[in-house]
């Protein structure tokens, strides 16, 4: 494996120094604004894209490809969702399938990540207070830890488009319905946790709290999701997909690992 110098990028000038300190290098660069990109991206051969959570991230990935063509990156990592089939409409994972479509059509060298539902979702959007599990639908979907993610991803720069290029990855390395999330958590904490199933259109009210940090469509996207899981049009998040594959990137099983990182806040349920 050949060694490799990461930066993170930030729109925040006043975060960099931070980040400097935290990972090692920092740069400029904001992804709504395209003339920021040729600098931010001087002597940077790999690109880890990670997208936000609006529409913008369509215009921001097609303009951040293209900048990153001109300025000679070879390779980019791209962030999406678990979309197996082509013809899925749900509409984040439709601007997800989008973005990669696009770049495979780049002309750089690619690798496609699928993560199914992040672990850390059961600290937020999925809420677990006071021991209680509220999901938004009852069949089961495949879990990832952000963690994973990270440290597949630092493995595919470093090993390069040589080894990981023109590759799609899928993680969904623990697939559990909600009573064996709360079994789950249950057994992992000594704490007892139990599970309830929400209605679909619960979410939006959820999600339109004030503060929230979903906009209107992309919240449509998760009413969205939760309801084609539940009557089995998105019946392919359910399952284990690939796990293989992920796990030997890592050299480990992500489906016993990748719990850890929600278990310390959950061991105080009544706090989260």
């Amino acid at each position: 494996m050949r060694e490799a110098n990461f930066s993170v990028g930030s729109r925040r000038r006043a975060n960099l120094e931070e980040l400097k300190d935290q990972f090692g290098a920092s740069r400029f660069i904001d992804l709504d604004d395209p003339r920021t990109f040729d600098e931010a991206l001087k002597n940077v051969t790999g690109i880890f894209l990670i997208t936000g959570y609006t529409v913008d991230m369509l215009v921001q990935s097609k303009s951040l490809i293209d900048a990153a063509k001109r300025n000679g990156v070879t390779h980019i990592v791209h962030l999406g969702s678990l979309t197996p089939e082509h013809d899925g409409y749900a509409t984040v994972y439709a601007w997800h399938q989008m973005i990669e479509a696009y770049l495979r059509d780049s002309g750089l060298a690619w690798t496609n990540l699928h993560p199914n539902m992040f672990m850390q979702n059961l600290l937020s959007v999925w809420p677990v207070k006071d021991g209680l599990f509220s999901a938004y639908t009852s069949k089961p979907i495949g879990f990832t830890a952000l963690e994973d993610v990270a440290e597949a991803v630092a493995v595919i720069l470093m090993e390069g488009p040589e080894k990981h290029g023109g590759k799609d990855y899928w993680f969904s390395a623990d697939v559990l319905a909600p009573p064996r999330v709360a079994e789950t958590l249950t057994a992992a904490t000594g704490q007892k946790f139990t599970a309830e199933v929400l209605d679909a259109k619960s979410f939006l009210s959820v999600v339109a709290q004030p503060g929230s940090a979903f906009e209107p469509a992309y919240a449509k996207g998760g009413l969205e999701l939760f309801s084609q899981v539940e009557d089995g049009r998105m019946a392919y998040v359910r399952h284990c997909r690939n796990a293989v594959a992920f796990s030997r990137i890592l050299g480990c099983d992500c489906a016993r690992r990748n719990r850890r990182s929600v278990i310390k806040p959950l061991n105080h349920p009544t706090q989260v």
